[in-house]
């Protein structure tokens, strides 16, 4: 994995966005694969394809939110404190590390009582691993 300098500085730069250019609401993608994996669609993406890769919980999230086992949209809305958010699951943090990610316990999803881990891209899409994240079907 040798990145050149221009690797890091592209990466720098989506780190910026997500940091300074914080939504209230994200739009998010996820594609089931050829190789029969879930990834988050991240345009611009300047590393390996596979680190957008959605495992330990977060693949059978993804699966259980598609309605064709292709693609699945969600809505979803990191803050720092609990919410009632009428329609969305909730995912509460229970541990994170910079570049150990992060394990949600997620809550209010009818035959999905699991925990996830979600990988450091987290931060590139969020700017944080955020306490709470909700998330629902667009």
């Amino acid at each position: 994995m040798d990145y050149s300098l221009k690797d890091l500085k592209n990466a720098a730069v989506l780190i910026q966005k997500s940091v300074f250019g914080k939504k209230r609401e994200y739009d998010l993608k996820f594609n089931h694969e050829a190789d029969g994996c879930w990834y988050v669609d991240f345009p611009g993406w300047p590393f390996e394809h596979h680190n957008l890769m959605m495992v330990a919980g977060a693949d059978l999230l993804c699966a259980y939110l598609s309605d064709d086992d292709v693609e699945t949209r969600v809505k979803v809305i990191p803050t720092s404190k609990q919410e009632k958010l009428q329609g969305y699951a909730e995912l509460r943090r229970l541990d994170h590390s910079l570049t150990g990610g992060a394990h949600y316990e997620v809550r209010g999803l009818d035959g999905f009582d699991r925990k996830i881990w979600l990988c450091p891209v987290t931060l590139f899409v969020l700017g944080t691993y955020p306490a709470y994240i909700y998330v629902k079907k667009a």
